[in-house]
């Protein structure tokens, strides 16, 4: 597992159960995307956590709904949960400070 430790002390990586986050003080968790299934299409999709269109943040908000873009779409869960960890991993382009987050766009 990558982690990022700021000179602040702030520790940033995706979360893994694999570490005992509390122990290291008090936790913060900021979803980067969603994992969800379409009935529709028959296909997994990752969709951002946090949108791009204002509009779609406060609906976000209020709703308590994701309605972020879909980023990537996979057959199965597994796939979709490896392209998000690759995607928001540390070096990835989802990474904060590199790049928009957003370098897939979903195929047909």
């Amino acid at each position: 597992m990558k982690l990022r430790i700021l000179p602040d002390g702030t520790i940033s990586g995706l979360w893994d159960d694999a570490i005992d986050w509390p122990s290291l003080g008090r936790v913060s968790v900021k979803r980067a995307s969603h994992v969800e299934f379409d009935p529709r299409r028959q296909q997994w999709y990752v969709q951002s956590g946090r949108p791009r269109n204002w509009w779609r943040r406060v609906l976000q908000r209020v709703l308590r709904r994701p309605f972020g873009e879909i980023l990537h779409w996979a057959a199965t869960r597994s796939e979709a949960l490896a392209w998000e960890q690759e995607h928001f991993g540390p070096g990835g382009p989802g990474w904060p400070g590199r790049g928009t987050g957003h370098a897939r766009q979903p195929h047909e």
